[in-house]
């Protein structure tokens, strides 16, 4: 009997698979998405309006090499699917063996989310899904080896994913999930190797923080808002079902069903079972599917979002098909949703390339007798139709410009984000704005439009976004009459853009919500963590003010006025009991222990508040504007004391009686929480107090554990 080398199949799959999308993605123009990250490499930037900035210097990198033109921008697209696609199969192959290894590679070429979406276009999915898959894969070492390396290697994944997208938050939750639900490895919930990868991936993550603070956490705004909506909750049946029905296009219907009875038996296996690659597959698919389906049951999602969840569960669809591969049913039923999957990978941009699909004749006949702007209906819906067109747009506003001189060139404009990216793509060299009553990425990058003052300019709009007319809205003395210009497919009218001259444009004129005031000012990085601070405590401070805790804060500020920090004494006197309690034999030094660290913690607090002599909130806020108790205090506010003292106390009774944790972790949060409430500390005080606490108290006991001669003394106590 002949072996098979699956991994050899593999290989020529993937070149075979790479080298037909080579021969595909210089021939189908831009896609909006593309263009608008396109976009992202002209402005670059540590981050962006609608998404971290990873992908943008992808494409910087391969246009900067092979031009601007659409292979440079969906050619990393196909190169990072062939990274995928490696890491992807050994991680299948670790998890169960070659052949159904093989076999999801050949289910993640066919599924149009993957081998179309994720392998040809390049949109921020693509590096995602490479980062989600390594961070994948390195978990699947540390829970195969216990090595602890693995963890300072998976933190720079995920933070490499979090550059490419928002999604990327949901690795550690997944992680933590299978810690959870394995109590084989429950262990590192324990371990500073997990919090030292967080903080890693915290650390690579940081430019997108920056850059949030320099323009009012705009990115952040925007996310929360686009993902879970504006206004309050609520259920719909309608927007749930066009999800779901969303998905399934694009995993392919049929092979959806296999998607949902698979994630069904691998969270039962997983639970019931424990078996552990159920239990990875489920941690890292069920939070993110679960997570996007429940809002899609208040708000419109896109089918892409929750893709990451069906990317790793692609592994256990194709367990269950090896696994039942004996049932004549199930082979007829795979066939057939494989090639229906497959019929629309070859469709679709045989479609967008070549429009061989008549859509009319699936349209009801009202619809299909319908004129928009002149075109069918047919047309109007064909999404491929906006693919095309940008060459002839070119050729007109270089007849435009033609009649201008050099020094004096009309400046080009839209209303759209989008079609103006994809303006911008096809005339690189010229400088294109869009002018929308909707905040956008283009309000960023245009905060300045002083010179464009007494200017000419062509606006352009399209049937796919409405005509427009620029008189309505944008101040400029004279307006020409618009011109049209048709575009053709296969002899048939599919689109039509309008291209309006309009002379001396007023800047000073135009309506506020179509500027960037609605985003604000760009800050410094110092200015915007300034205002983030203050917002943060009036937010505590003032707007969640509340009965029952007035009254536990007003007595605790009573007795912090006269001097007694009643919490730090009731938890003190508690350690001393617990010490007493379960650590009787080393009870003193233990003590002088703690006090040692509190001790030093206090002194290094007290060096940084006479070196930063931070004014208090009172000082800053002024009488009347702040809520306060007991407590009048206006200097020195920076590190907050009670809370560096609290964190030092509690951190080390974790370390030394980890048995009543929760009880000084709460103790611990509280005190920061209250010293804002109370008016008393910025939030930046209490965290920087909270770290020297913690640091204080992690360090020097690690030094004593380590220094200590006495090894009877360790034996059981200590460790």
């Amino acid at each position: 009997m002949i072996k098979i080398s699956y991994q050899k199949l593999f290989w020529f799959l993937t070149i075979f698979t790479t080298f037909i999308r080579l021969s595909v993605i210089g021939k189908i123009g831009i896609t909006v998405d593309e263009a608008h990250y396109w976009v992202y490499s002209k402005f670059l930037d540590l981050s962006y309006y609608d998404h971290p900035p990873l992908i943008g210097y992808i494409i910087k990198l391969f246009t900067e090499i092979f031009g601007v033109n659409e292979f440079a921008v969906r050619l990393p697209s196909v190169i990072i699917f062939v990274a995928a696609s490696w890491i992807f199969f050994i991680s299948a192959k670790k998890l169960f063996n070659e052949k159904i290894a093989f076999i999801s590679i050949v289910l993640l070429n066919i599924l149009p989310v993957f081998s179309f979406l994720g392998a040809v276009v390049t949109i921020p999915d693509s590096p995602l899904s490479l980062f989600w898959l390594i961070s994948f894969y390195l978990f699947i070492n540390i829970v195969d080896t216990s090595k602890k390396r693995y963890w300072y290697l998976l933190g720079l994944s995920v933070g490499f994913a979090l550059l490419s997208k928002y999604t990327a938050v949901m690795i550690y939750p997944s992680i933590i999930l299978f810690l959870i639900l394995s109590k084989q490895h429950r262990f590192w919930l324990k371990q500073k190797e997990l919090y030292i990868s967080m903080f890693i991936a915290f650390i690579c993550f940081i430019p997108v923080i920056l850059w949030n603070l320099e323009n009012n956490w705009a990115s952040f705004g925007f996310q929360l808002r686009h993902g879970f909506g504006s206004s309050l909750p609520k259920f719909s049946f309608t927007l749930f079902g066009r999800s779901l029905a969303a998905q399934a296009g694009y995993v392919s219907p049929l092979l959806f069903i296999f998607f949902c009875y698979g994630l069904y038996k691998c969270s039962k296996n997983a639970i019931k079972n424990k078996d552990k690659a159920s239990m990875l597959i489920a941690s890292f698919s069920l939070p993110v599917l679960l997570f996007f389906n429940l809002i899609a049951t208040f708000n419109e999602i896109l089918p892409h979002w929750p893709a990451m969840g069906y990317l790793i569960l692609t592994m256990y669809v194709s367990y269950l098909i090896c696994e039942n591969w004996y049932k004549k049913w199930l082979r007829k039923t795979v066939y057939i949703s494989c090639g229906l999957a497959m019929v629309m990978n070859i469709l679709v941009p045989l479609h967008a390339m070549y429009k061989i699909i008549p859509l009319k004749p699936f349209l009801p006949k009202a619809e299909a007798e319908k004129i928009e702007f002149g075109i069918e209906r047919a047309e109007v819906i064909d999404p491929t139709n906006d693919l095309f067109g940008w060459k002839e747009l070119k050729q007109k506003i270089d007849e435009i410009y033609s009649a201008y001189p050099d020094d004096n060139k009309p400046f080009i404009f839209t209303h759209k984000s989008y079609l103006a990216s994809q303006i911008f793509f096809y005339v690189p060299n010229l400088r294109v704005y869009c002018f929308s009553d909707k905040t956008d990425a283009y309000d960023l990058w245009q905060r300045d439009i002083s010179n464009l003052k007494n200017k000419d300019a062509i606006f352009i709009t399209s049937n796919f976004f409405d005509f427009q007319d620029p008189q309505n809205v944008y101040p400029f003395e004279i307006f020409e009459e618009p011109m049209e210009l048709p575009i053709y497919r296969n002899n048939t009218l599919s689109k039509k853009f309008w291209l309006t001259v309009c002379k001396n444009f007023e800047p000073e004129k135009l309506p506020q919500r179509y500027t960037a005031d609605l985003v604000g000012e760009k800050k410094t990085i110092k200015q915007g963590f300034l205002d983030t601070d203050h917002k943060l405590f009036l937010y505590i401070n003032k707007e969640k003010k509340n009965t029952f805790i007035d009254k536990i804060v007003s007595k605790i500020s009573y007795c912090d006025s006269k001097g007694f920090n009643m919490p730090l004494i009731f938890m003190g006197l508690f350690s001393i009991f617990i010490l007493m309690k379960e650590k009787r034999e080393q009870f003193w030094i233990l003590v002088a222990l703690v006090i040692c660290v509190s001790v030093c913690a206090g002194i290094f607090n007290t060096v940084l508040k006479d070196i930063f002599t931070r004014a208090r909130p009172l000082a800053v806020f002024g009488d009347g504007n702040i809520n306060i108790f007991y407590e009048i205090v206006h200097r020195n506010s920076f590190p907050s004391g009670h809370t560096e003292a609290a964190f030092a106390l509690a951190v080390s009774m974790i370390m030394l009686v980890p048995k009543y944790w929760y009880i000084f972790l709460l103790f611990a949060l509280w005190t920061p929480f209250e010293r804002i409430y109370a008016g008393c500390h910025f939030p930046s005080d209490v965290f920087a107090g909270a770290t020297i606490g913690a640091l204080s108290a992690y360090i020097m006991i690690n030094i004593f554990r380590k220094a200590i001669k006495y090894k009877k003394f360790l034996k059981g106590d200590i460790k």
